[in-house]
């Protein structure tokens, strides 16, 4: 498929396949002049359903200061975390890179240069079968819709399923991430079998004790929610 041609497919999805469709066709209408930066309105993403992804403390840490250097030098900047879905829709991840180039970093869009591809090729390499989870993620600096996945976005999570058959044959998955400038974790899944789109809407940190403590993504201040229902539990 072209690049073209996935990127429509983005958009049947969001029409077709979303309780929200009406909605969404009618964001790529007003906003058809901005092609790929097309935003796509987060908070109507379908939630995927008893899920959540955990994060390092040190994956964590790192992802606060992709927020800090996307903010200070206002570009996008891309990475790769890696980790193991160790329960049904539940993901670790305890690995993070980036690119070493500040030259890199130039770029007003995030670019995954070719250590980062080389690393991920090797990943893949040494990891397949085994419940290996790819988070293909990259940060936002502030502007109008900078909380919302792009259109770009979704096309190219798709296209990087599909043309990577350990992707497509489901050896190992891939999810996406999105820094905000506010510092929202957004997590993102194209299900290549129900070829839909999914958020996770429940994002944590896992110190060394293993308590986890509640990440705001989407706009939800989960750390709120958290205390909420611990209080209606005491």
């Amino acid at each position: 498929m072209t690049r073209e041609q996935y990127s429509q497919k983005v958009k049947d999805i969001m029409i077709h396949k979303n309780p929200y469709g009406a909605y969404h066709q009618q964001n790529f209408n007003t906003y058809s002049a901005y092609g790929e930066m097309t935003p796509i309105n987060s908070d109507i993403i379908n939630n995927m359903p008893n899920s959540k992804i955990i994060l390092s403390e040190e994956v964590y840490g790192s992802l606060l200061g992709v927020q800090d250097v996307t903010n200070i030098e206002k570009k996008e900047v891309p990475f790769f975390l890696y980790g193991k879905e160790v329960e049904n829709n539940v993901i670790e991840f305890d690995s993070f890179i980036t690119s070493s180039s500040r030259d890199n970093r130039q770029r007003a869009e995030a670019n995954y240069d070719e250590n980062m591809r080389n690393d991920l090729v090797n990943k893949l390499n040494n990891n397949r079968y085994n419940g290996f989870v790819v988070c293909h993620g990259h940060s936002h600096p502030r502007g109008s819709f900078s909380e919302n996945f792009s259109l770009g976005d979704f096309t190219s999570y798709i296209q990087m399923n599909q043309d990577n058959q350990v992707f497509k044959t489901k050896q190992a998955e891939l999810t996406a991430c999105l820094v905000t400038s506010t510092g929202d974790i957004n997590f993102v899944f194209y299900d290549n079998t129900s070829d839909n789109f999914y958020r996770f809407t429940d994002v944590f940190v896992k110190d060394k004790n293993n308590n986890l403590t509640p990440v705001s993504c989407y706009g939800l201040n989960q750390r709120e929610r958290a205390d909420i229902t611990n209080r209606s539990l005491s």
